[in-house]
């Protein structure tokens, strides 16, 4: 089954394309964003606001608690219950996001490997809080060097599944990558969204603005009023961990502020490094205004094979 994926950098303007899209194809937008996945957390992972999900429906959005764990595999499940749900009721399926990692696992299929539990997640991360990512690669190199070797010292969430995996198979992770592929069920045509840098970090920078002026700081507030756990996957959220910094007197606001914008442009310029490697990715600027009757007529002509 031929989908279409809206792809690109974050701020790009992604969500209003597909909103546009959704309303002239009669389409349905799975979100693949691994920070709007979560409740409570809406000005700082800009979920659509109330107008955008009037005009189009949204799936994908407001369903994991922010203590709670979700993967990239979970996402690839949910993501094809949702296509199949969508094409169903006779609409079109639009996927649209920036988390590389959720469209490599619904698109390119991960290896099928076992799901740790709770304890053993809750335990690796206070072993992280205590002793910091080095302690934990150092473990890692010993019992899995293979796995170790391929991954950066840096990389804390894939040293916490290496460790993850050996916890609860008692084998290493490297010895199961590449023997149980999972077969890809969706074929997908990729529409990236991209503009010049300057006018994309511009958009950031503006974008944790208006954040600021919406309330961002009183959400990080209540988030933490929740009990949520300053460390868990949810508040390390570009945006919530620097604000959450402030508000304990590490920096000050504007500190925080420049901080959060500087680690989106970084986060941006790693995406789009992400998805040119993309295979058969089709590029174009969401400031042209035939946009989207280009798009719709581009997937009209691959979903019946023609040139």
């Amino acid at each position: 089954m031929k989908i279409l994926a809206i792809v690109g950098p974050t701020a790009v303007g992604k969500t209003a394309i597909a909103v546009k899209l959704a309303r002239l194809i009669q389409g349905e937008i799975i979100s693949a964003d691994s920070r709007q996945i979560y409740k409570h957390l809406d000005i700082g992972t800009a979920k659509p606001d109330a107008r955008q999900r009037k005009r189009a429906k949204f799936h994908l959005i407001d369903f994991v608690e922010p203590g709670d764990d979700y993967s990239c595999g979970q996402f690839a499940r949910d993501a094809g219950a949702k296509i199949e749900a969508i094409t169903k009721g006779s609409k079109v399926p639009i996927v649209c996001g920036g988390t590389g990692l959720y469209i490599k696992a619904l698109f390119h299929p991960l290896d099928e490997l076992p799901r740790s539990g709770r304890e053993t997640k809750k335990r690796l991360r206070t072993m992280l809080e205590e002793h910091g990512t080095g302690y934990l690669y150092k473990r890692l190199s010993v019992i899995d060097p293979q796995w170790a070797r391929q991954i950066k010292p840096q990389d804390t969430q894939r040293i916490l599944r290496g460790l993850e995996v050996y916890e609860t198979t008692g084998k290493p992770l490297s010895k199961m990558l590449g023997k149980a592929k999972r077969r890809a069920r969706f074929s997908p045509l990729y529409i990236g969204l991209n503009i010049p840098r300057e006018i994309l970090y511009a958009r950031i920078d503006q974008r944790f603005d208006e954040m600021l002026k919406q309330g961002l700081v009183r959400e990080a507030e209540s988030l933490l009023a929740r009990g949520l756990d300053p460390s868990s996957n949810a508040l390390r959220t570009i945006g919530y961990k620097e604000i959450i910094d402030f508000l304990r007197g590490r920096s000050t606001l504007e500190q925080a502020a420049e901080k959060a914008k500087r680690r989106t442009r970084n986060y941006a310029k790693r995406q789009l490094t992400w998805f040119k490697k993309l295979p058969d990715i089709h590029w174009h600027n969401p400031q042209d205004p035939g946009i989207v009757q280009t798009i719709a007529e581009h997937f009209d002509r691959n979903r019946i094979g023609l040139p």
